[in-house]
């Protein structure tokens, strides 16, 4: 026979050890005690630009919600730290000519050998424990009616949870921007079947082995703690999936807190797992553990002596009478509904092949909490506890008795991060998916460069002379002919961006000024074209805007024999300023027309404005040097409408070179 018992064992597995049971409806998954839990991904307010006045406000906000909990509620707040290479590929950008492709060669070559660049993901996980059902029933006769009555126990309170989880998620959505994790289908097999993936289950999956891919789900979803499992071995330094794990726990704390004190945790080069819970308690049973606390004190405050003899003395203890103090402040405040209290468990899981690489990283995490003024250790006996309570959904495991309440929680827990910008290009005009404009690396958090929001994209760029304003819009230039089809027009001071348009097989133009070759100068001709509607209610405006800035107050008068004479142009064969002028016009629209006879005829910007034909430019990358217009036109004048309105006419009539 052969001896079965040394195959049977009857010690507990991992699986045993995780709180999944199952998936009850979309997005929420049912825990072994009864408990329902629910999560969503969040980005919060960038930490690096955001002022101390809107951290403030968005620790505020994020306490008004967190005040509505009580007993039964648990919050966990997960920072995930991923390395990330993920440098626009060469096949997805355009690139038409070598010096544009080979200065991003460069740079994907300089971003790919910088080591260490990581990224930051977070995400809110939210376990509610319906109550007794002997309590439960008792209410549901009291406050509901009879329809609710005779639903059963499993679905009133996965419908509650989901009401509250609706609330809550519209409370969040106000402050961060928060994604929820649901549950979806896919089609395979040509259409014939469909699998089901959780995104809450695969960040469960994700916490336990630092794996994050999709998990497809049986068809009744139910035993995923057998989903869940990886391969653990306990002791001193435990192993998940042959890999080390190290806990660094934080247990004590400074005097005072502020919104983002644990920020720099969020600039570390190195891979790890932040997780903050923080099970609530309503203000009756915080009180309760408040005043045990201030009972406890008070009997320090007057020395024993003196309390079994009834005497007083000049001998009291300075540090219990401040302890006494602070905890009826606590009192008051759990009394007021304005914060609630809680218990508070964070720790920083790590990962690592290497057990002294594991070390390091732990020895790092250590020293840069300790600086912050808080209290860290290394988990050695308690660390497996310590990782099973950090897991989604774990009541159990590893709870800090201190309590804390919901304003200092916002301030510990991660809610603004660096923010690394979008992965993709937002411009709907763009080809679809297109790269970010620019990726950078500002130390270990890289930074995706993208000019719009949608379709615009206005922006602004100062600073003081020398500080590299003109080497950066040459760069921004030579990076945008990564989108097919893209198109630059650049007015430039001082020939910064001369360089960059030759070599990349650009024209470069000097308006006002002849060339070298004594070529005449680049006329814009603004009256040159007339064919339609649009072209001449243009010109009629720049004549407008010509005679304005001149001082002259435009009367409708004006204006109809602007119209009038821009009409009688339409056939004429040369159409420059000067014709204007001089054109059929009866002796009321010669003297409207006096304030374009004070006009220069000679200068730069009178060559700029009296051609009567018109360059097309139709290379991709133009550049205009604006130095003689600038020196002999102290103001911004009209002139410069005058490239802009013959780039949208471009625009309209050129071919598609994508």
């Amino acid at each position: 026979m052969v001896a079965l018992r040394s195959f049977r064992h009857s010690g507990p597995s991992f699986a045993d050890l995780v709180p999944y049971a199952g998936l009850v409806a979309n997005g929420v998954v049912l825990l072994k005690d009864g408990s329902l839990m629910a999560g969503w991904y969040f980005a919060g307010p960038d930490s690096e630009s955001s002022t101390d006045a809107e951290r403030n406000e968005v620790s505020r906000q994020i306490n008004t919600i967190l005040a509505r909990l009580g007993s039964g509620w648990m919050i966990q707040v997960e920072a995930v730290r991923v390395p990330t290479t993920d440098y626009p590929a060469r096949q997805d950008c355009y690139f038409p000519d070598p010096v544009t492709r080979a200065i991003d060669d460069e740079r994907r070559s300089r971003f790919e050998q910088e080591r260490g660049h990581f990224e930051s993901r977070h995400a809110i996980i939210l376990s509610w424990r319906p109550p007794e059902r002997r309590r439960a029933g008792l209410a549901r006769y009291i406050y509901s009616d009879a329809e609710s009555r005779s639903a059963s126990y499993a679905d009133t309170a996965i419908e509650s949870f989901r009401t509250s989880v609706r609330e809550v998620e519209q409370y969040l959505a106000s402050v961060l921007s928060i994604r929820r994790m649901e549950t979806r289908e896919v089609e395979e097999r040509d259409g014939t079947r469909t699998a089901r993936y959780d995104e809450l289950f695969q960040f469960i999956r994700f916490c336990i082995t630092g794996e994050n891919h999709p998990i497809r789900l049986p068809d009744i979803p139910m035993y995923l703690d057998w989903l869940a499992t990886a391969e653990l071995q306990h002791g001193l330094s435990p192993m998940v999936e042959n890999r080390f794990l190290g806990v660094v726990a934080i247990d004590g704390f400074p005097a005072e807190s502020w919104p983002g004190i644990l920020n720099s945790l969020d600039l570390m080069p190195l891979t790890y797992r932040w997780s903050s819970r923080f099970m609530f308690l309503d203000d009756q049973d915080a009180r309760q553990k408040l005043e045990r606390t201030r009972k406890k004190w008070q009997q320090k405050v007057r020395p024993f002596i003196d309390q079994l003899f009834q005497t007083q003395s000049r001998s009291i203890d300075q540090d219990a009478a401040a302890m006494v103090a602070e905890t009826e402040d606590a009192i008051a405040q759990a009394s007021s509904q304005l914060v609630a209290y809680g218990y508070y468990t964070p720790v920083i899981v790590l990962f690592d092949e290497s057990s002294a690489r594991l070390q390091e990283k732990a020895e790092a995490v250590r020293r840069l909490i300790q600086a912050e003024g808080f209290g860290a250790r290394m988990e050695t006996l308690n660390a497996t506890e310590a990782f099973l309570g950090s897991l989604p959904g774990n009541w159990y495991a590893n709870i800090r008795e201190p309590l804390i309440n919901t304003r200092n929680l916002t301030d510990l827990i991660p809610l603004n991060s660096v923010w690394s910008g979008n992965p993709t290009a937002p411009c709907p005009f763009y080809p679809p998916s297109s790269p970010p404009l620019m990726q950078v690396a500002s130390g270990s958090t890289p930074f995706r460069l993208n000019l719009h929001v949608d379709d615009v994209g206005h922006t602004l760029v100062f600073g003081p002379t020398g500080s590299g304003k003109s080497t950066l819009l040459a760069l921004i230039a030579a990076q945008f002919r990564r989108y097919a089809g893209a198109q630059i027009f650049a007015f430039d001071k001082g020939r910064s961006m001369m360089p960059l348009t030759l070599a990349a097989g650009g024209d470069h133009y000097e308006i006002g000024a002849d060339d070298a070759d004594g070529a005449p100068a680049l006329a814009f001709c603004p009256l040159s074209d007339l064919s339609t509607d649009t072209d001449r209610a243009w010109a009629a405006e720049w004549v407008e805007t010509l005679v304005a800035v001149q001082g002259v107050l435009i009367t409708p008068d004006h204006r109809n024999a602007i119209s009038r004479q821009i009409g009688l142009m339409v056939k004429a064969r040369g159409r420059s300023l000067s014709r204007f002028r001089v054109g059929r016009a009866d002796a009321r629209d010669q003297e409207r027309a006096a304030p374009l006879h004070g006009r220069r005829s000679d200068g730069p910007t009178a060559r700029c404005r009296e051609g009567w034909l018109a360059t097309r430019l139709l290379p991709d990358l133009r550049d205009r040097a604006a130095d003689e217009y600038g020196r002999a036109q102290p103001r911004p004048g009209p002139h410069i409408l005058v490239p802009s309105h013959r780039k949208a006419a471009d625009r309209r009539t050129e071919p598609d070179h994508s």
